[in-house]
Order: structure tokens, then C-alpha cells, then sequence
């Protein structure tokens, strides 16, 4: 039997958490890293990082958590996928709080060098991938990625790095997402992309750039679907990994 798991913000509104319930998904819900500010202690992008069919995420949030990698090891190990951890401490102020935060887009994962974990670097090469080096120390959190070759970002040194490379990047405005007690969030953290369908937290018609938003997925073959109403909220993003548990 086939199933798929998402990984998110134990914090996700009870709508958005019911809707991907109902939309068939395993939902798992991270609780919150103790180092962390409150805002993204339980950001998933702040927490888990993926590499293709491996999951990668600290040992001290393991030993704090050991439920959630027992529960996602027994969903994802009969599939052949792989958890590794990493001895990064975290704490709640930046750059320490950002280790696991990078963006993988195909066969580019994009980081800040002198802030991500040596560890992931260090696989993504092993992996075959291209580390790009950029300024920003939230990568995933900045960029929503559409598909290997598209992204959505408000970021322009992001959307800069990701060009260079012969990325379509579709150029949105900062604002219009939530992320108490700061002035707004980023898109990368208000939703999930998985087979052809872009799950928003919120509604992103009511996004100031709604209309780009909505001609990007468009344009990608995407279709969008809001799992709870009014504006987006960002939740460090939504993990979205297929197992067999056969």
C-alpha cells in the first residue's frame, strides 16, 4: 500500500491540517525545536532538509523528538529512502538558527556556505549534486520551487542565483504572508508542491502579487489548492514524501 506523508509546523491552522487529512495525506506534525525562536521552531525547513529520496535533520532535535524519526522511519524505510543526522547545534539567533535551510532545485542545491551544515554540503556532492553558494541563509524559506526548473521568489538575490543557472524564476512582492511577530513571512514557507498541485496555507488570490502567483503555477502545470482561508501563512513549507508500505 502506497501512501504519502507531509511533514509540517505542528502550528498549521486546525483547517489547513483537517483539509490535507481529508485530501488523502499522512500528516505528521513537528513539534517545535527547543533552540529555536518560537516563530519557526517547528518550521519544517528549519528542520528537516531532503535530498532527493533522503531526509536529513539533527541529532540533539532526534534526542528532543525521537517519536517523529521512529513514526517516519517506519513510513519510509520499507521504501528504500534514508535518514541521516547531523551534530549541528542549534540556537535561536541567526546564522546558527539555519543549518538545514538550502533548496534543492534539480540538480543545483543552493545554500549559504558559511552557514548550512558541512554535512549536507558534503552529501549533496556526494550525491553528484552543484552546490551555488548565495547570500540568503534561507534559501527554502524564500523560494517556493514550482518544479527542477521553476521557482517563485520575492528575493532578488535568490532569483539572481537561481537565473544563472537557467532557472525560470517568476519575481513576486515582499509581503502579504504571515509569520508572527514578524513583519511577514516568505512564500517558500506557505505551501507544498506535490504531484502537479501547489498546496497553499491561505488563500494566495489575497497575496499582492496573487496574480503573478497564479500565472506562475499556471504556466508550470500546476494547479493550486488552498487548504484554509484568508491570507498565507507561513509554516516553513510543507514536506511531501511518497512511501510503500508494503
Amino acid at each position: 500500500m502506497k501512501k504519502t506523508i507531509c511533514l509540517v509546523d505542528c502550528r498549521i491552522p486546525k483547517e489547513a491540517k483537517r483539509r490535507l487529512s481529508l485530501l488523502g495525506f499522512e500528516v505528521m506534525l513537528l513539534p517545535p525545536h527547543p533552540a529555536l525562536s518560537e516563530a519557526v521552531a517547528s518550521h519544517t525547513d528549519m528542520l528537516i532538509c531532503r535530498l532527493g529520496d533522503e531526509v536529513i535533520s539533527l541529532a540533539e532535535y532526534c534526542d528532543a523528538s525521537p517519536y517523529i524519526f521512529t513514526d517516519l522511519f517506519d513510513y519510509i524505510g520499507k521504501s528504500g529512502k534514508k535518514i541521516y543526522f547531523t551534530d549541528d547545534r542549534l540556537s535561536g539567533e541567526y546564522p546558527r538558527d539555519c543549518a538545514l535551510n538550502c533548496l534543492k532545485m534539480g540538480e543545483y542545491l543552493f545554500v549559504k556556505a558559511d552557514t548550512c551544515s558541512r554535512r549536507i554540503i558534503e552529501r549533496a556532492r556526494e550525491l553528484g549534486l552543484t552546490v551555488v553558494s548565495v547570500r540568503q541563509g534561507y534559501p527554502a524559506c524564500t523560494v517556493l520551487r514550482l518544479d527542477d526548473r521553476s521557482a517563485i521568489t520575492a528575493d532578488r538575490g535568490m532569483a539572481a542565483a537561481m537565473s544563472d543557472v537557467g532557472i525560470t524564476v517568476y519575481g513576486i512582492e515582499n509581503g502579504g504572508i504571515d509569520l508572527p511577530p514578524h513583519e511577514y513571512g516568505f512564500i517558500g514557507g506557505a505551501a507544498g508542491v506535490y504531484n502537479g498541485c501547489v498546496y497553499f496555507v491561505g488563500n494566495p488570490d489575497l497575496h499582492p502579487s496573487g496574480k503573478k502567483i497564479a500565472e506562475a503555477c499556471e504556466a508550470c502545470g500546476l494547479d493550486t489548492v488552498s487548504l484554509c482561508d484568508g491570507r498565507l501563512v507561513d509554516v516553513g513549507g510543507i514536506a511531501f514524501i511518497e512511501c510503500d508500505l508494503d
